[in-house]
């Protein structure tokens, strides 16, 4: 009984020890370029919840632009609706003449904000990430960089 709660133990540590960065909390500074491999769950959040990972590597979003959040409210402290037409404002994934994403392979956008300890730091990005979502809302996945290639399926 003894040897196999040492071997759990022993696994348990090690684990962590090993746990990959992609899949820590969100701790880099955000940049164009960035890739990252994201669950559902990761793109509805309100805040990254990932670090990103090599965009050689299998990935499912490419971060297309990063800016200053225009505000001084909080997102946290904006209804929805008003968050999400200020992201949109400053994101201009597909709007009009204006729209940064000219490659037909991506057809969905999310954006993020510091989280509240990084706000709280004076973290005031806005980051915007491309991806490909499914008619099953699932999200596609590619190994390298298609956001500035022009690489399309």
């Amino acid at each position: 009984m003894k040897r196999i709660l040492v071997t759990v133990l022993i696994t348990t540590l090690v684990g962590g020890i090993f746990t990959s960065p992609a899949n820590a909390a969100y701790t880099v500074k955000p940049k164009e370029g960035q890739c990252f491999l994201y669950t559902s769950a990761d793109v509805s959040a309100p805040h990254p919840r990932k670090n990103p990972v090599s965009c050689s590597k299998t990935h499912n979003a490419e971060t297309f632009i990063v800016t200053k959040w225009p505000l001084m409210t909080k997102p946290s402290d904006l209804s929805d609706e008003e968050a999400r037409e200020i992201a949109q404002l400053e994101c201009r994934a597909w709007v009009g003449d204006d729209g940064l994403i000219s490659n037909s392979f991506f057809n969905y956008w999310a954006w993020y904000t510091p989280d509240p300890a990084g706000w709280a730091k004076g973290e005031r990005w806005l980051r915007c990430d491309v991806m490909v979502r499914t008619k099953a809302n699932k999200y596609s996945s590619w190994k390298g960089q298609r956001l500035y290639t022009g690489v399309s399926v």
